[in-house]
């Protein structure tokens, strides 16, 4: 069987070593009981030494535990001249629960099937309004074709039922206006053949 002889220098590091490692974890425990203490306290927050007193420890451990949590982001410090005031960060405002996120999601998924139902109607409805509009220029087009008559002739005679008779004639050489005093006219579209020798006789007796 061996022994081992461990000098001085060795116990020391080993004892070291552990004392550090039980340090740790009272560290560790000195946070957590902060973290709970500080969450408890709310807005308002705890002074440094009331803290210290809560954790019966030295306010230099309390020291540590606040620099760790305060470069996490965990608390914030506000310094005033009757001491050191500690507020805990409550992050659970930015964040929501599993049943709200599913909530939310289900809330979201309804409206997204309502807005596809939605633009399916609008399209549905733009298709039957353009049908609509294209239906309407059609008989439009056919009442404005249906009040105009097109005669393949080259004479024109226009009387007016009125006795009243003609009121004003006017031409541009390609259209004619003719307007009467009182509505209604005959218009007929018969050729009749000039005779071109009464028409002479007509202007020789002018003269």
């Amino acid at each position: 069987m061996w022994y081992v002889k461990l000098n001085g220098s060795v116990l020391f590091g080993a004892r070291r070593r552990i004392d550090q490692w039980g340090a740790s974890l009272k560290l560790v425990e000195l946070a957590q009981e902060s973290v709970r203490i500080l969450k408890e306290a709310g807005e308002e927050g705890l002074k440094s030494e009331i803290l210290a007193q809560q954790l019966d420890t030295p306010k230099r451990r309390v020291y540590d535990v606040v620099a760790v949590l305060k470069a996490l982001g965990q608390i914030k410090t506000s310094r005033k001249f009757d001491g050191t005031t500690i507020i805990w960060i409550d992050r659970s405002k930015d964040y929501v629960s599993k049943t709200a996120h599913e909530e939310l999601r289900t809330q979201l998924t309804q409206e997204n099937e309502q807005r596809k139902d939605l633009q399916v109607e609008v399209a549905e409805l733009k298709e039957q309004l353009r049908i609509a509009r294209s239906k309407l220029r059609r008989d439009s087009q056919a009442i404005e074709m249906a009040e105009k008559t097109e005669f393949l002739t080259t004479q024109l005679r226009v009387r007016a039922l009125s006795s009243n008779g003609i009121k004003r004639v006017e031409h541009s050489g390609i259209e004619v206006l003719i307007e009467t005093h009182e509505s209604g006219m005959v218009v007929d579209p018969s050729e009749v053949e000039v005779d071109e020798n009464e028409i002479l006789l007509k202007n020789l007796q002018r003269i």
